[in-house]
């Protein structure tokens, strides 16, 4: 059974005559962190506590069942990437934002598309260099964006799609998630390109590091329960 802790309880308010009091409850459990339920006795306490046995390894949440902490540490904690548009660059620069576009699949090597709404956008330079008016020479052939193709295309992406406009520093774990950003803050669409830009805005994320707890679930994951020592 998890370790009872009267939950910031002074003494004297736990020999008041308040304790009487249906509605009072002083003892706030931990194992719930998002929504911390209350109790009038420890002993109400710990048999909610004693009912959540598989404790995150990473985080204070608890578990009735092995399976839900298992669900929990995959979604949550065990996530090898993330997407940002910050991942894009400095919409500052003229060529701050090349991975938002892509070569157009209608006008390959002519023309670029929009990662966030597939518009394409014409290349005009003649195959220059990077400093002679143009991004860079394919070596194919291909035509180049010119430094005011470029702007054109920051333009676009500053008044159509609000790319300054959005919390650079948040990310989302879930695919599905950051398709919804880009509906709702850039005003995207979806497209085959839809997943190239996907591509552009992932990020590698550092493994977590885990809490020291008696029993995690991880250790339940991995089939091997493994006591943990009490750092009380």
């Amino acid at each position: 059974m998890p370790e009872v802790k009267n939950r910031g309880v002074a003494p004297e308010r736990a020999s008041s005559s308040i304790l009487g009091d249906p509605e009072y409850r002083p003892y706030i459990c931990e194992c719930c962190p998002k929504k911390p339920k209350k109790f009038g006795t420890l002993e109400q306490l710990s048999k909610h506590e004693a009912e959540k046995q598989y404790e995150c390894t990473f985080c204070p949440n608890r578990f009735k069942s092995r399976n839900e902490a298992i669900r929990h540490l995959n979604s949550v904690h065990l996530r090898h990437h993330s997407w940002s548009c910050s991942a894009l660059g400095n919409a500052g620069a003229p060529f701050g934002l090349s991975p938002a576009f892509h070569d157009s699949p209608s006008q390959p090597g002519v023309a670029d598309s929009c990662g966030y709404c597939g518009e394409d956008f014409a290349r005009n330079g003649g195959g220059a260099a990077v400093g002679d008016g143009g991004v860079g020479d394919d070596g194919d052939g291909a035509l180049c964006a010119t430094v005011v193709d470029w702007h054109e295309r920051l333009h676009h992406m500053r008044h159509v799609h609000h790319y300054m406009e959005c919390n650079k520093n948040k990310r989302f774990y879930r695919a599905d998630h950051f398709r919804q950003h880009l509906k709702h803050s850039h005003a995207g669409t979806s497209g085959r390109w839809t997943n190239l830009l996907e591509n552009a805005c992932m990020l590698e994320e550092e493994p977590p590091q885990p809490r020291v707890s008696k029993v995690s679930a991880l250790d339940m994951f991995l089939g091997e329960p493994r006591p943990r020592p009490n750092l009380q």
